[in-house]
């Protein structure tokens, strides 16, 4: 009898113990889930996404903003906060949404709208993401750096499939470049303004007046002697 109460409490206390263990894993569990950054604000009907950074280096920036939005609103990332290579931050983004419309009620729907990403990384370097489908993204994306472009990998709820956006990033970095060359190709060629110095006019000469031509002074003739009736030189 004593043995079999003996084995009932060692069973009992490795029940315990499994119970713990389960429990303490839960726990780490748990904890590792909260560990994430977060990035904007949750709130309800916000696109929630675990964004994980595989560039190569630091995001110091993220800005959202639709097609229609001419300028970039300020940065989702809290002040001095960064997104390190090989992180995963959780990100919540409030979708833009339609006034009311006929048909629909007075409820608002969301819009489906084009979103537009701005990515700064820690150089400084400024990518942007032309199209970002949010509502397709099942939880998990990738943010990635090929070929001078950043583009994102996720899987689609729509059909399940791994989706990148490298082609479609490629494409629009390839048309922005060829509208800026054919912008700097219709500016006109500026203008050199040669400032030509007026030749300085000479003054014409001013009429002299005739000079008279200098007189011959014939030297005065001395004669010795007396004149003759003529008035000539009495020579002897």
């Amino acid at each position: 009898m004593k043995a079999k109460r003996v084995w009932g409490l060692v069973l009992a206390a490795a029940m315990c113990m499994a119970v713990a263990g389960c429990g303490q894993e839960a726990a780490e569990t748990a904890t590792t889930e909260l560990q994430y950054q977060v990035i904007g604000t949750e709130a309800e009907g916000a696109y929630d996404i675990l964004l994980k950074n595989s560039i190569g280096q630091d995001v110091t920036g993220i800005s959202v903003k639709t097609s229609d939005e001419e300028a970039y609103p300020a940065n989702m990332l809290a002040s001095d906060a960064v997104l390190k290579n090989g992180e995963t931050a959780e990100w919540f983004y409030m979708p833009e949404e339609a006034g009311e419309t006929e048909g629909v009620g007075e409820k608002d729907i969301a819009l489906n709208v084009v979103y537009q990403v701005q990515i700064t990384l820690a150089d400084g370097t400024v990518y942007e993401l032309s199209s970002l489908g949010m509502d397709d993204i099942d939880q998990n994306a990738e943010l990635c750096l090929e070929d001078d472009v950043v583009f994102v990998k996720y899987t689609s709820k729509a059909s399940g499939d791994t989706v990148s956006t490298k082609e479609q990033e490629v494409a629009a970095k390839a048309q922005k470049d060829a509208e800026s060359q054919e912008e700097v190709a219709s500016e006109p060629a500026p203008v050199e303004e040669v400032q030509q110095e007026a030749p300085a006019q000479q003054s014409a000469p001013a009429a002299s007046e005739p000079q008279q031509a200098p007189v011959e002074q014939i030297p005065e003739q001395t004669t010795e002697g007396c004149l003759t009736e003529g008035g000539g030189p009495a020579f002897n």
